[in-house]
This record gives C-alpha cells, structure tokens and sequence, in this order.
C-alpha cells in the first residue's frame, strides 16, 4: 500500500512538473512572439492617410451631407467677417446729426444683426448636424471593414504583427479619431478656412492699407501654429501607442490570471 501511494505521490509530481515546463515554455514562446512582433511594427512604419483618403468610404448620401455641411460651415465661418462690418455700421449710426435720422439708421442695423444671427444659426446646424452624421456613417463603415479583416488573419499574425489586445484598442479607439477628423474636425477646418479669407475680404475692402501693415505679423502667427500643431501631433502619437501596450498588458494578465485559476481550482 505504501509503495502505491509512493507511486502514486511520485507519478502527481512528475505530471505537475511536466505542466510548468509546458507553461514556462508556452509564456516564453509568446514573449518571443510579442517581442518580434513589436521589432516588426518599430521596423514598419504604418502609411499615413490623408483626409481625402479617408473619404473613399463615403457613399452618395455621406457625399450629399458633406456638401450641405461644408456650404454651413463657409457660412458659418464667413459670418464672423460680416458681424465686424454690422458693429461698424452701427458705430456709425450713432454718429448722425440728428435724432430723426439716427433711429431709422440704429433700426436697419438691429434687423442686420437679427438676419445675420438667424442665417448664422441655421448654418451652424447644418454644418454640425451634417458633418456629423456623415462621421458616425464613415466610423462605422470602417469599423465593420477593420473587424472582417482582423477575423480573417491566421492565429500567426497575433503572434508577429499586432496582439490581440492591440487590435480591439485600434477598433475601440482608432476609430473614435476617425469619426472625429471625418465629423467636427473637417467642418472646423472649413469653418476656419472661410473665417480666414472672409476676414482677408473684408480687411482689403474696408482699408487695405491698414491691412497691408498688419499683414507684418501674420508670418509670426504662422510659425507659432505650425510649432503648435506639431506638438500636437507628436503628443496625441505618443498616446495612442501608450494606450496600445497599455491594453496588451491588460489583456496578458487577464489571460495568465484565467489559466491560473484554471489550475488552481478546476471546479470554476
């Protein structure tokens, strides 16, 4: 009896042992493949995109709602320019002789003003409402593509080109961005674009003189948003990469905690 349970004692041992080579070695297989992986990705550097490229998802009905949000956002933008020029004419409405011909003059601005806030309203709608939709409608045609392309991959490619904790953060993140740049962002650069000539039309039409010496700045402005812009950009990078290993080491350690508990109490 006691040389069977020996045997017995000896045979648990030996499986138990046999187990933690086999984890040891599978742990250090898949270390080995996520660290190839991520030499390959530093090695590759992924292609950037345009704006225009991203638009290649775009149906008619998304076509049709950037036209409508784009003329919204150049009227929007453009609205901007045209409320200095009300505040100067009612500036100079204040200025009549007389009281008789004051009160009519001050009556046609306020209507301005009326119509001018009315139309700006409007276009503001359209310009947000519109970009808007045609956003969420691109985002989610992208994210289905991005799924069916990721459920097509080998088990290899998770091993050598992008974990899988890396790309559930790529489709739950990556794709928020893009909604962003093909929603808010686009109808901001065209709000901004016409708010930039607008206020270049005005300017030479009411005194270009005056507007040539104030053009001495404008290359100082220029450099300051360029700079801006760049660190932007580095930073918003560097945090999206953070993000990515950050869900990568979340996701091995959910996993080694499941296999542990696996063999640690079978019952559950």
């Amino acid at each position: 009896h006691g040389t069977v349970q020996a045997g017995l004692v000896e045979h648990t041992s030996n499986a138990s042992s046999s187990c933690q080579e086999m984890d040891a070695t599978a742990e250090a297989s898949s270390a080995e493949g996520a660290r190839h992986g991520a030499e390959q990705r530093t090695d590759d550097q992924p292609e950037k995109v345009s704006l225009l490229g991203m638009l290649r998802y775009a149906d008619r009905l998304d076509m049709l709602l950037m036209v409508i949000g784009s003329l919204g956002a150049v009227g929007n933008g453009a609205s901007g320019s045209l409320l200095l020029v009300l505040y100067g004419d009612a500036i100079n409405s204040f200025g009549e002789s007389t009281t008789s011909t004051v009160l009519p003059a001050v009556t046609k601005v306020v209507l301005n003003f009326i119509y001018l806030g009315i139309g700006t309203a409007v276009a503001s709608f359209l310009q947000m409402s519109c970009w808007a939709m045609s956003g969420e409608r691109q985002s989610a045609r992208i994210r289905s593509l991005y799924l069916k392309s990721v459920l097509r991959q080998d088990i290899a490619f998770f091993d050598t080109e992008m974990t899988t904790g890396e790309a559930v953060s790529r489709m739950s993140s990556d794709t928020v961005i893009i909604q962003d740049a093909l929603g808010e962002k686009a109808a901001k650069l065209i709000q901004t674009v016409s708010a930039f000539f607008g206020g270049f039309i005005v300017a030479f039409t009411k005194g270009w003189l005056l507007t040539l010496v104030m053009l001495t700045s404008l290359p100082l402005v220029a450099i300051a948003g360029a700079v801006s812009a760049q660190l932007l950009t580095g930073v918003s990078s560097k945090r999206l990469t953070s993000y990515s290993d950050a869900a990568d080491t979340v996701e091995q350690t959910i996993g080694s905690i499941r296999t542990a508990s696996s063999k640690l109490c079978p019952s559950m």
